[in-house]
């Protein structure tokens, strides 16, 4: 079987597909990619904001618990996104906390707010936790605390 020969402008024309051959580069993992890099913002609801640098791969910066942080952070996927829409939640207030976390995970931009103002976002909260600071969230019968 013999090939025709086409020419490259004519094959663009055509919508020809094009293959180059290039070899396979070795590079060990996470090269190249940036690091992930978190500010973590948190209102304690009574005056006092808190913010903190969370680095991960290797864990650092000024975030408390950095290293456990980094460790949920791997175990989620990353920061805990938004309720999904049309989920139904309980309109049980938890608290005044508010939250931010900006910065880059895994080369994805993050922007990502909280709060304890009914049951998802208290959940997500939670889910948070290290990175977020545990807080005090009434959970089951009085005289419980989680």
């Amino acid at each position: 079987m013999r090939l025709a020969r086409v020419p490259l402008t004519a094959a663009l024309a055509l919508g020809l597909p094009l293959t180059v051959a290039a070899p396979a580069l070795a590079c060990p993992p996470g090269a190249g990619e940036p690091p992930d890099l978190l500010r973590v913002t948190v209102d304690d609801g009574g005056g006092h904001v808190s913010s903190y640098e969370l680095r991960c791969g290797p864990a650092g910066g000024t975030h408390p618990e950095a290293t456990e942080a980094c460790a949920r952070l791997d175990r989620l996927g990353g920061p805990v996104g938004p309720a999904p829409e049309g989920t139904m939640c309980t309109m049980i207030y938890s608290g005044p906390q508010r939250a931010t976390v900006r910065g880059s995970w895994h080369g994805r931009p993050v922007d990502a707010s909280y709060d304890r103002s009914n049951g998802c976002e208290t959940a997500r909260w939670r889910r948070m936790a290290p990175v977020l600071p545990a807080t005090a969230v009434p959970d089951g019968p009085p005289g419980r605390v989680a």
